[in-house]
């Protein structure tokens, strides 16, 4: 019998449910931390509470890796249905430990071999990679070909967007120019990009305004894309289409998805941001 290699990420990815269904790709939920109690990051939560209370009590947020022995399990159960080669495309590893559990687990597992690639991504950067991997699998790549496919995609993708504010970057303490430099930079709109593990600062503006069409200017400068998505943590939905349709002069044969970002991203980027995770051609 062929080898069969199955997918696996986790809920950081923003993979949208029907998707990830249809490509056979497994979503791991990461826990989402309030007060003192935690939440598995599936999807059920409402989405515009959480936001509101993200607004009204930031402290209280917070998020974790499931434990070494969740990933095993669900290893295990993929082996068991058939797989014989599990590749792992989890968050980067610099901003989390969902990586280095996934790897743990994979030591421990036996009926199929566990390959954890490093993504240097999230939310649909990270995405796009799930998909790139799962449609290859379905064309009967080897763990090789894959591993080869994610490594050159690692240089194309970014994760860009305007937040409201630098100070759930910085309250995550995973962010080195954040925590050195947030003095200074309280009263600017941030503009940052997350491109093969860094996270950076692209631009410092005063208005919400000017940094829109920072981020607009951007996107221009990386046409043509082979895959894009629109991504927001709770904007206005006429904010939500116009970006959707810059994006869409970029890559005008494929439907530019519009994402709301999961809890366990939105906690670090904070209510009110406006991105883009992209694929250059």
């Amino acid at each position: 019998m062929a080898n069969q290699v199955r997918i696996i990420t986790d809920s950081v990815s923003d993979l949208p449910p029907a998707l990830a269904q249809r490509l056979g790709i497994t979503v791991l939920p990461i826990y989402l931390l309030i007060g003192n109690e935690s939440y598995r990051d599936d999807g059920l939560l409402d989405r515009a509470a959480f936001y509101e209370r993200l607004w009204q009590t930031p402290r209280l947020f917070g998020t974790a890796s499931p434990p070494p022995s969740e990933f095993q399990a669900v290893y295990e159960q993929l082996a068991a249905a058939g797989a014989s080669d599990i590749v792992g495309l989890f968050i980067a590893s610099n901003l989390s430990s969902v990586a280095s559990n996934a790897q743990l687990a994979g030591q421990q597992v036996r009926g199929a071999r566990v390959h954890v690639l490093e993504t240097g991504q999230v939310t649909m950067g990270l995405g796009w990679m799930a998909v790139a991997a799962a449609e290859a699998a379905a064309q009967g790549a080897s763990v090789a070909e894959i591993t080869a496919l994610i490594q050159k995609m690692r240089s194309r993708t970014t994760v860009t967007g305007v937040l409201k504010s630098l100070d759930y970057v910085h309250r995550g303490g995973r962010v080195g120019w954040a925590r050195a430099k947030m003095g200074d930079l309280l009263q600017i709109k941030p503009l940052i990009a997350i491109h093969d593990s860094e996270v950076s600062l692209l631009g410092r503006v005063r208005t919400h305004h000017r940094a829109l069409q920072a981020l607009a200017d951007w996107l221009h400068q990386r046409c043509p894309l082979e895959r894009a998505a629109v991504l927001h943590s709770g904007v206005e939905p006429e904010l939500q289409t116009r970006f959707q349709a810059i994006v869409q002069e970029c890559l005008p044969a494929s439907e530019v998805p519009i994402v709301a970002v999961s809890p366990a991203f939105g906690v670090h980027v904070g209510p009110g941001a406006i991105g883009v995770a992209v694929v250059t051609a």
